[in-house]
């Protein structure tokens, strides 16, 4: 399986492999691009994304979003705290063995009637893990040795999208998060401006539309879900400043 590339929104998330022809957009199950950034626990199982979006009104205080807005804070931090009074889902501090502030734990069920409390990061690796299911079901149907989900075709490198405004405990928590769930093949946690102004800048650079003399500045906006951001990038013949 090629390198893809996850943008984890807060409402959605997308994933597009990098092959032979350039970068293309992987469909779901359900022929769609856009994928719901939830996870759904009810008494007996976990529901992924595409389960998820059709039942997270019916069972709204199980199914997990907002994941991109909790995760890698501290469970007393004031961000947290604001962020925690808008979910519908219950949230606990969690301590870890590091010896740092509570994080923030999710309630789920454990599959015996019981509830469990996992980390908000085991949650958002859920996320990433599911894509991947969809990345290795894509390579599987365009495989003419077998149409089943073989384990070598699930994605071994990834990039990941992240905001531009992550500190470094959130970014760590990210990739806790995935190897958790068993992907540790995480090349690089990228922001989601820079991704933008690097895809722009590449084509411009093949028609050879920059100049080393006078940089191109280029500003991007970014009209998320939860947050609005700006970045200018200067762009020089192979080379890329934000």
């Amino acid at each position: 399986m090629s390198v893809v590339g996850l943008d984890i929104g807060l409402q959605n998330c997308v994933i597009a492999a990098a092959g032979r022809g350039g970068v293309d957009v992987i469909l779901n199950g359900n022929s769609n691009r856009l994928n719901p950034a939830m996870v759904t626990f009810d008494e007996s199982r976990r529901m992924g994304e595409d389960v998820s979006g059709s039942t997270s009104i019916s069972k709204f205080k199980t199914t997990i979003k907002n994941m991109k807005r909790l995760i890698g804070l501290a469970f007393d931090d004031p961000r947290a705290q604001s962020e925690m009074k808008r979910v519908p889902f219950e949230c606990f501090p969690i301590s870890h063995s590091s010896g740092g502030p509570p994080s923030i734990g999710v309630k789920s069920s454990n599959g015996d009637g019981e509830d469990a409390i996992i980390p908000i990061e085991q949650v958002l690796g859920m996320v990433v893990h599911h894509m991947g299911m969809i990345a290795a079901q894509k390579a599987s149907e365009s495989s003419t040795s077998n149409s089943t989900v073989a384990a070598d075709l699930f994605p071994q490198d990834w990039v990941i999208a992240i905001p531009p405004y992550y500190t470094d405990a959130q970014r760590r928590a990210v990739l806790n998060g995935c190897q958790i769930v068993g992907i540790p093949g995480v090349q690089r946690l990228m922001h989601e401006n820079t991704a933008t102004a690097l895809a722009y800048g590449i084509f411009k650079d093949i028609r050879k539309q920059f100049t080393k003399e006078e940089p191109t500045n280029v500003m991007f906006i970014d009209m998320g879900a939860s947050a609005f951001t700006v970045t200018i990038a200067a762009f020089e013949p192979g080379k890329l400043t934000i």
